[in-house]
């Protein structure tokens, strides 16, 4: 089956940490290819003090970038989005600013620090949801509070936040631990997607395929497709390649 999204990912060479340059961007999105993905959401981290390169300089970058990958791969489509890390200036931020956001300006995609509490997770939720912004929250896998209690998965989806985990954490590459916590939270129909976070063709690669074919064997195929095609379609949808390069 091919068709399928990466909604998050360091794929945009020269950025952040992740691909140090348009050769390893086209191995990357390559290996994507070969492992039936068809949409990327290139998503370049923004972190006060860490990771300030300028939105629009990443416009920059993702629109030359975008002319050697549609030559390349055209079956294949490619928008900019943003890995936001939560912070107290952040509604002052994303609010007036859709560059910060994912496709569409409907929702972003928000990091927190591992060791956050569940307060600080929610209070973020709760602010941009006022904003009729949607939460998607990174990698869930790897905060302790949630680690602790998987009902709070319920408490923030209620809330109106969707709970996105990584595909290595699905296969088991990030340790036993996460990958029980994802198959459980899978199980129970908590996650909204599955993404690569890949950052390079080394120790960080995208391992695409693989949690496809472990999600169909283990939690069947409705699962895979909402996971990887249906729940990106919907939030995307009617979202237009040109707006992305404006």
């Amino acid at each position: 089956m091919t068709g399928y999204w990466d909604i998050h990912n360091h794929i945009l060479p020269g950025v952040d940490d992740g691909s140090g340059s348009l050769q390893e961007t086209l191995e990357l999105v390559k290996n994507e290819h070969d492992q039936g993905i068809r949409h990327i959401v290139f998503t370049p981290h923004y972190r006060r003090g860490m990771f300030e390169v300028a939105q629009e300089e990443k416009a920059v970058v993702f629109a030359r970038v975008y002319e050697t990958l549609a030559e390349q791969f055209p079956d294949m489509h490619f928008y900019l989005g943003c890995e936001y890390y939560a912070d107290p200036h952040m509604m002052r931020r994303i609010g007036p600013d859709d560059s910060y956001r994912m496709p569409g300006g409907d929702a972003v995609l928000t990091e927190f620090g591992y060791e956050m509490k569940f307060g600080t997770l929610m209070n973020v939720v709760n602010a941009l949801r006022k904003e009729d912004i949607i939460p998607i929250m990174a990698h869930i896998e790897r905060y302790q509070c949630l680690l602790k209690d998987m009902d709070l998965l319920t408490e923030l989806k209620e809330a109106g936040a969707m709970l996105q985990i990584n595909c290595d954490s699905v296969i088991g590459k990030s340790g036993f631990k996460a990958k029980r916590y994802c198959m459980k939270a899978l199980e129970a129909g908590l996650i909204d997607f599955v993404a690569s976070d890949a950052h390079n063709t080394g120790s960080r690669n995208v391992h695409m395929g693989e949690a496809i074919k472990t999600i169909r064997s283990k939690i069947g195929e409705d699962a895979a497709e909402k996971l990887f095609r249906i729940n990106p379609e919907r939030l995307f949808a009617g979202y237009e390649m040109h707006r992305s390069l404006s």
